[in-house]
């Protein structure tokens, strides 16, 4: 069933035979039941495919395609969310496609795309990584990239003040609204020798920026607990350590540094890769 039979909106997950697919899973469900919103399931197995036993290898016949071990670990997935959301919250797609595209094919009607991350194996790795930079790329919606089980912790956002950035900021806020978790809102900058004026009074002024930008949001929602800070160094490393005790860390998909023309910014890359905690990427939807 494809993704213009179900409801208009939808957490979008993608699942495979590994367990932080699985994870991933869960991840999405949580969401989907504090948003009251359906859960799509897309398992894509043209890549496996490609591990398949050849048949261009002399007098070998290899066996039958496993079409029938991904129908089950699709059915599985869509009966985990069904047993946990109601029969009418979950539906699913076999795709003959890549991961990375069938899951673009369904994420118009997503409010989030929700993929599983690290991976022991360096070549699960490697396929993880690759499909979770495609799909954050070019969703229309946030993506999030799911590292363990959901834990407690405050939410991440950094900001700079680009427009990529402001959208992060807003879906942290929402985020954190809707968990009860406290929020820390970080700017990261980094003094240069040149500089005119001195570094104490520069940092002064981004702190008096940052505190006027978010009065807004403090107004809109007065229920999260905030707190601002203006950190020395580059945002990627602070980021990635502060992800350590984070339940979630959320960046634009690229910056005020970003190039014109990349559709991931150097900081969302390295937390993709190396964040301690889920990663949420917000790419502004005009983008898309």
């Amino acid at each position: 069933m494809k993704g213009t039979e179900v409801m208009n909106k939808y957490i979008l997950v993608g699942v495979d035979d590994t367990p932080e697919a699985q994870i991933a899973l869960r991840w999405a469900v949580e969401a989907a039941k504090q948003r009251e919103l359906a859960v799509r399931i897309v398992r894509a197995y043209r890549a496996d495919l490609e591990w398949w036993p050849a048949a261009s290898m002399a007098g070998y016949v290899p066996p039958p395609m496993p079409l029938d071990m991904f129908h089950r670990e699709l059915d599985e997935a869509v009966q985990y969310v069904r047993d946990r959301l109601g029969h009418e919250a979950a539906s699913g797609w076999l795709a003959d496609e890549d991961a990375a595209p069938a899951l673009l094919m369904e994420a118009g009607g997503a409010e989030m795309v929700v993929l599983g991350g690290r991976s022991p194996s360096k070549m699960s790795a490697a396929f993880l990584g690759s499909v979770a930079t495609a799909v954050a790329a070019k969703a229309p919606c946030p993506v999030v990239v799911v590292r363990g089980e959901r834990r407690t912790g405050p939410i991440v956002v950094g900001t700079d003040g680009s427009p990529d950035s402001e959208d992060a900021v807003v879906f942290a806020f929402e985020e954190a609204a809707r968990t009860g978790e406290p929020l820390r809102v970080v700017y990261c900058w980094q003094p240069m020798s040149e500089n005119a004026t001195s570094v104490d009074s520069t940092e002064g002024l981004l702190q008096n920026w940052l505190a006027e930008s978010l009065e807004p949001y403090r107004r809109k929602f007065p229920t999260v607990r905030v707190r601002a800070a203006v950190l020395e160094g580059r945002a990627s490393a602070q980021l990635i350590k502060m992800s350590a005790e984070a339940s979630l860390v959320v960046v634009g998909s690229r910056g005020r540094g970003g190039v014109k023309g990349l559709l991931l910014g150097s900081v969302s890359q390295s937390l993709l890769h190396h964040a301690d905690s889920p990663v949420a990427i917000v790419r502004r939807a005009k983008e898309s």
